[in-house]
């Protein structure tokens, strides 16, 4: 492995988000080689805040104009920083604000996926690299490492790590998110000393190769909630594998209480007349387009981001799940991670194991 050339591309949307700069300190701090990460947010803000506040938070700080729009240059301890601005009125939500944080995307050897409410471990970086590195062989040359991390709470002392794993388990079909989950605590002999394979994502927190970047593109479209299953479809037929830590180096600051969220505010300006800019049927626009390549309303639609690798049947095999017919397998409410002799399954002995999903209409 070429310790000089793990770089590692964060990218980061954060919307009126006061977690932003603490987030942005801890993961340079902790980093064992700050100067390899190369950060790029999408900093969606209202008047309150100013590029001066990273400054005084200890973050040297340049701007200029590119292509009409302000670009904000950070750097602390070799790492490099860099803010798109966006006022919050221009925010078209997470898919688009990912997709613009993605536009900083220098070929680095790694991408790290998060949200703009973090804290890290000591040496979070190394430790991502071997994790993820321990797990590539002949069977799996592009593992992703994938979980919904344990929970912090601003204020709260960071743990060294934690030493406990969870994955992504499936609850029900339908909803605005097409497949809902959950997280849950791996079921695994104590001292457990690799990750574990995984079925679906989270876009919270992501690790992998930088050519993720650009193979499984965040997709605009989804204005929030609707993206999980369709970065689990998309990456895995273009031939990576998914794969949950078995210990953690990062938490999430879950729920927010208070705290803006994007949704909200559009709603109110919506109803204001102050925006045409409707969220719900953003979402519900990105979702439909998903139903239909997804096969859930008859055949499924050719679309051009699902890769060659593998086929959505792979991955449906793999998952466990059926789409069209809104049904899961007795292992994945069992929380079972699938096996060889399942993937090897012909088409019709595999749906025949199927069941009624929670959430059919």
């Amino acid at each position: 492995m070429d310790e000089q050339g793990n770089t590692i591309f964060v990218q980061i949307p954060a919307y009126r988000d006061p977690e932003l700069l603490p987030t942005l300190v801890d993961l340079v701090d902790k980093a064992r080689h700050p100067s390899r990460l190369h950060v790029s947010v999408c900093w969606q803000h209202d008047g309150s805040e100013s590029p001066g506040d990273f400054e005084a938070g200890g973050f040297t700080l340049s701007s200029r104009i590119v292509g009409g729009r302000l670009h904000h240059r950070l750097s602390r301890r070799g790492a490099v920083v860099q803010l798109f601005d966006y006022a919050m009125h221009e925010s078209r939500g997470c898919g688009w604000a990912r997709a613009v944080a993605q536009q900083g995307f220098a070929s680095e050897r790694y991408t790290l996926q998060l949200d703009s409410h973090h804290r890290f471990a000591r040496d979070w970086d190394a430790s991502l690299v071997q994790m993820l590195e321990d797990v590539r062989s002949h069977a799996f040359p592009r593992p992703v490492l994938v979980a919904h991390p344990p929970a912090y709470a601003p204020g709260d002392p960071t743990p060294p790590y934690c030493d406990r794993g969870y994955q992504i388990d499936f609850v029900e079909f339908g909803g605005p998110g097409l497949v809902r989950t959950r997280s849950t605590t791996i079921d695994s002999p104590a001292g457990r000393k690799a990750p574990v394979r995984a079925r679906f994502f989270s876009g919270g927190f992501a690790f992998t190769d930088g050519s993720f970047v650009c193979d499984v593109p965040a997709d605009p479209d989804h204005y929030f909630n609707t993206e999980e299953i369709t970065l689990a479809v998309r990456a895995y037929t273009h031939g990576y594998d998914l794969f949950h830590p078995h210990r953690h180096v990062l938490w999430h600051y879950y729920g927010r209480q208070g705290m803006p969220k994007v949704w909200d505010d559009q709603a109110k300006a919506l109803a204001r007349g102050d925006t045409t800019l409707d969220g719900a049927q953003l979402g519900m626009r990105a979702m439909a387009a998903a139903e239909a390549a997804f096969g859930m309303h008859g055949e499924p639609e050719p679309v051009p981001w699902l890769g060659r690798q593998r086929s959505l049947e792979d991955y449906e095999r793999y998952a466990g799940i059926c789409f069209a017919l809104r049904s899961a397998t007795p292992e994945v409410f069992a929380r079972i991670a699938p096996s060889d002799a399942d993937l090897a399954l012909p088409r019709g002995q595999w749906e025949a194991k199927l069941k009624p999903a929670v959430g059919v209409p």
